[in-house]
């Protein structure tokens, strides 16, 4: 009787992703012992997850892109000259922690 409360109380709180996986996660506590804390701490993990995801592919679609590309979409072979490397460490934002400035230099009309 209380699980279906529960998972009531985080349809009302809207925490969607922990009530999608609080049955299965349960069964892992009970199983593998697993301390409260860390039970909560990974859910809330997965709902912080959730909402984050869920909050890109919103501005993503409101921004009405007529394309949506990753890096991971990106065909290096078809512009050797471009480093890989480079790009993929631009792409993890340490530059942005080391408050270092880029300066991205291409010919005009290059895309």
């Amino acid at each position: 009787m209380k699980y279906k409360e529960v998972v009531n109380n985080l349809n009302i709180l809207k925490l969607d992703k922990i009530a999608e996986c609080l049955s299965e996660y349960v069964d892992k506590v009970n199983n593998e012992k697993i301390p409260f804390l860390d039970a909560l701490y990974y859910l809330t993990k997965l709902e912080i997850a959730n909402k984050s995801e869920r909050s890109s592919q919103f501005n993503i679609r409101i921004a009405h892109f007529p394309y949506y590309r990753t890096f991971e979409d990106f065909d290096f072979s078809f512009q050797p000259s471009i480093n890989k490397d480079q790009v993929m460490e631009l792409a993890s934002l340490r530059f942005i922690e080391e408050k270092k400035n880029i300066l991205l230099i291409g010919s005009p009309g290059t895309r």
